[in-house]
């Protein structure tokens, strides 16, 4: 086992309060390694706690069992271990607003995460941008340890590992991630309530919310190669639909046939945000989305474009189609 593997492994399960925290508008594999490794410890007999600071999307509410809501310095003290999971830097790290990331840094520190150029600086760090999700990285070190996992950590681990790779789609997929979701299987992770609550159980409002997306919002640019939807306040207020719930909402733009960078725009305090997707290695949109320091993966990154610059989606959209235009092959 690598040193620093064995190393977190060492302060993990030498630790008695451990406190987990994750990415801000988590996604599965947030809430996959923070729960699943928040359960892994209790089974050990260790007191652990995972921090959301907002209500995660609907699918994943049923599996995502008392989190601490709120957390002030005494609190923290509690704690003799901090861990943070899938958080790519400390900006969006999801965390009561009366702590800083300087109050966890003064403690023990464990930071687990699978992106570029992670800054999160915590004390113990087991970093891979080669793995394909985070949940993987973390399902190698507890496997590693020969305890039997509990069901609720194989099923977590598994939900983060499936959707990262879009249930094994997306090209960050390697006979490793194939060969990990395999043991898990192996174990006894629930393929089948994983499947039917994370992938098959979409909102009757958000079909039709996805409906208007497509009918009204979706533009194409760059000779179809560039998909892009801007999604106002108030079509989601008019649907009630929450942009948290927005995980998977990008590759119905992603999967026309045409169509090799895809982006989702959405109104935020002081910009736009912006997520990116690429279908094809040759054009990575991370350099995209560090022009405005962004951030993510060659495939799928995010920034957020700032109002000072941009007035409108239609700016927004025209300045983006610009870049793209100069990115992608000249299509006949």
């Amino acid at each position: 086992m690598p040193t620093n593997e064995k190393l977190v492994l060492d302060t993990l399960l030498s630790a008695k309060n451990v406190i987990i925290f994750t990415h801000c508008r988590p996604d599965g594999d947030a809430l996959g390694s923070s729960f699943g490794l928040r359960d892994f410890l209790r089974s050990c007999n260790i007191k652990a706690d995972v921090m959301l600071t907002e209500t995660p999307p609907k699918r994943y509410i049923p599996l995502c069992d008392n989190p601490i809501r709120k957390l002030d310095k005494t609190s923290l003290d509690e704690y003799d271990l901090v861990v943070t999971c899938d958080c790519a830097n400390h900006e969006r790290l999801a965390c009561d607003d009366k702590i800083t990331i300087d109050d966890l840094r003064q403690k023990s520190f464990i930071n687990i995460d699978h992106h570029h150029n992670n800054n999160v600086g915590g004390n113990i760090e087991l970093l891979n941008p080669q793995s394909s999700s985070n949940c993987k990285i973390l399902a190698e070190l507890l496997l590693s340890t020969n305890k039997e996992l509990p069901q609720s950590t194989l099923n977590w681990l598994l939900i983060g590992m499936m959707t990262d790779t879009g249930s094994f789609r997306f090209s960050n997929t390697c006979g490793d991630t194939m060969r990990t979701a395999a043991i898990l299987l192996d174990k006894g992770a629930q393929l089948e309530k994983v499947v039917n609550q994370i992938f098959l159980s979409k909102p009757y409002n958000q079909l039709l919310f996805e409906t208007e997306m497509v009918d009204k919002k979706l533009h194409l640019f760059c000779n179809n190669r560039f998909a892009i939807a801007s999604l106002p306040q108030e079509m989601m207020d008019r649907y009630n639909f929450k942009i948290k719930e927005d995980e998977g909402l990008i590759d119905i733009l992603r999967g026309i046939d045409s169509v090799i960078i895809s982006a989702l725009v959405t109104r935020v305090h002081g910009g736009y945000k912006v997520s990116l997707r690429s279908k094809d290695s040759n054009y990575p949109v991370r350099p995209i989305a560090q022009i405005w320091n962004g951030g993510g993966h060659d495939l799928a990154s995010g920034t957020t474009m700032p109002a000072e610059e941009f007035n409108s989606f239609d700016e927004v959209e025209a300045k983006l189609a610009e870049i793209i235009d100069n990115i992608l092959p000249t299509i006949e």
